[in-house]
């Protein structure tokens, strides 16, 4: 198992996986020596440049704005890349790209990108984006105190911002205020650009020491006295900021999604390096059973996880509604992260909870992933509601009927099942279970709010239709992967199992939420118990446990 053979499985494609494999020899080249010349909670104040000038800035911003003029999913393998070397890096750069940048890539016109983006782009500013205060995280476009004044004399800026990345560094600020005209009129949220040179005096920053992890990122109190803001610095129409801003934080999602899957797969690959060369009973201990049984969820727990990461990313790129999407991709590979992080640190024993070992560091950045930009007990709600919307008929956009999944992989009807077997069979039954029980739910919440007394309820569906959607994904993936000759034996293995596994875990919680809401279903039972059938006679306890993936040879080796 090596850093190159995971990065061959995650990215499919070609160019991608050249993109990811440039990102890690800059990492090793240039980003690992600089670090090492920094203090541990030091910001890394030349990392933005020297990433613009090896190209790695304003991937998906047009050319014309001077930007690389490629898409999300590149944004996506290069802030993977560049986590697997350093968490605060990758955070760094996710702010300046995926917040700040795309703020006025969406909401500015032609002028204003014009006038900030190459700036951003060529590194000669780090920009910063600032929504949340200290009053208001999850509620802020219901609790927003910041204020974009009219007076004779013009705009002016005032109000706090927390928890900003890169706000002690940032040369361009995009804040988000709510605009008052002169009579005192609430114009609604507007965004707006401000300049750091020429107002020292009118931004106090304060920088937020004593974190958890990610201890070389940025993170700042603002205050805005009194800052002067032209009007040509303001992004789109007044009340605008709101709607852009949540396109923002969708984007930025799909981002922190991929940093989390950075830090996993490295812990991963520290993990089996270090199983490797431990010496235990006359061998290493990657090659006993139990280091296996761990290693080889983790790399099944990545791969998914990706496949999430990179279909949502698709979405937004194909200009399609991806809330939900978005949503389900941040939670399921935030949690991943958490998860395989954790399990890196157990197989390394004591040494992996030294700081000497950077699997140590990856829990502690992983860690905040959770929480900032959407927590995913927040995001779960956003699921819920969507799906739970008494005005919303099916739920094919976001998990169509299996026939019409085999439509988007371009498969004949019934092609699918003989290409997958049992696995698309027990998917079937997930799927005909997540149905039925969403029917139930609409009818027993009839109030999807935060306030919703069935609260507990709506996030066990979340995480059902989470499950069953991340599980179309990989069979989408897998087939394309199987179509492109690419995968290897112990690849369609991993998937199979993934989709009965996933499927049997979704048939019982979807029992057991029917069972929570005081009803009970034969159906759901019996096709809980057909799962576990399948289940059992595709896994025999006497088959042995998969190996990692990685250790078998892919079918067509082009890379």
């Amino acid at each position: 198992m090596t850093g190159r053979q995971i990065l061959a499985e995650l990215h499919e494609e070609d160019d991608f996986f050249l993109l990811a494999k440039s990102v890690g020899e800059f990492g090793d080249r240039e980003l690992v020596p600089y670090l090492n010349r920094l203090g541990a909670e030091e910001f890394p104040a030349r990392f933005i440049s020297l990433a613009a000038n090896n190209g790695f800035v304003g991937s998906a911003v047009p050319a014309e704005y001077g930007g690389q003029s490629g898409t999300l999913e590149g944004i996506l393998s290069i802030i993977e890349g560049i986590a697997a070397c350093d968490g605060s890096l990758a955070l760094t750069l996710a702010a300046h790209e995926s917040l700040a940048t795309s703020h006025i890539l969406l909401g500015g016109n032609d002028r204003q990108r014009h006038n900030y983006l190459p700036r951003l782009t060529s590194g000669a500013d780090i920009g910063a984006w600032c929504l949340t205060e200290p009053q208001a995280g999850s509620n802020i476009f219901h609790d927003m105190r910041t204020r974009l004044e009219r007076s004779p004399e013009g705009w002016k800026l005032n109000g706090e911002k927390t928890f900003i990345t890169n706000g002690c560094h940032a040369g361009l600020f995009v804040v988000l205020a709510r605009a008052l005209s002169e009579n005192g009129r609430d114009d609604g949220i507007t965004a707006c650009v401000v300049e750091s040179r020429g107002n020292e005096e009118r931004i106090a920053r304060t920088a937020l020491h004593g974190k958890m992890g990610m201890l070389r990122s940025d993170t700042a109190l603002l205050k805005f006295d009194d800052v002067p803001v032209a009007g040509d610095a303001i992004l789109g129409p007044f009340g605008s900021g709101g709607k852009v801003a949540r396109q923002v934080l969708l984007r930025g999602r799909v981002g922190i999604a991929a940093l989390a899957l950075g830090l996993a797969r490295d812990s991963l690959e520290r993990a089996a390096v270090y199983s490797k060369e431990r010496k235990v009973a006359g061998g290493s201990l990657f090659d006993q059973p139990l280091t296996q049984a761990k290693l080889s969820p983790m790399e099944e727990g990545l791969w998914v996880a990706w496949q999430g990461v990179r279909s949502a990313a698709r979405f937004a790129e194909a200009l399609k509604p991806f809330k939900v999407q978005a949503c389900m991709a941040k939670v399921f590979a935030t949690e991943a992260a958490l998860r395989i992080t954790d399990e890196a640190i157990q197989i390394m024993g004591g040494y992996g909870y030294m700081r000497d070992y950077k699997v140590e560091q990856n829990y502690r950045d992983a860690r905040l992933l959770t929480i900032g930009e959407g927590a995913s007990e927040i995001l779960r709600f956003a699921v819920a509601r969507n799906l739970l919307d008494q005005d919303r008929g099916d739920m094919g956009d976001v998990i169509p009927h299996l026939e019409n999944l085999e439509v988007a992989a371009r498969r004949g009807r019934g092609s699918m099942g003989s290409l997958w077997g049992p696995g698309w069979r027990a998917l079937q039954l997930a799927s005909e279970s997540v149905r039925f029980v969403r029917e139930q739910v609409r009818q027993k919440c009839h109030r999807t709010d935060l306030v919703s007394s069935r609260q507990c309820e709506e996030v066990r569906f979340a995480d059902l239709a989470t499950l069953l959607w991340i599980s179309n994904q990989v069979v989408l993936a897998g087939t394309r992967i199987v179509e492109g000759s690419s995968a290897s034996p112990k690849h369609i293995r991993m998937i199979e199992n993934f989709l009965i596994h996933s499927s049997i875990e979704v048939c019982h919680q979807a029992s057991e939420l029917l069972r929570v809401l005081g009803l009970t279903e034969t159906k759901l039972c019996r096709n809980y118990i057909e799962a576990l059938q399948i289940g059992a006679a595709v896994n025999p306890p006497d088959r042995p446990s998969p190996m990692p993936l990685s250790h078998s040879p892919r079918v067509s080796e082009s890379r």
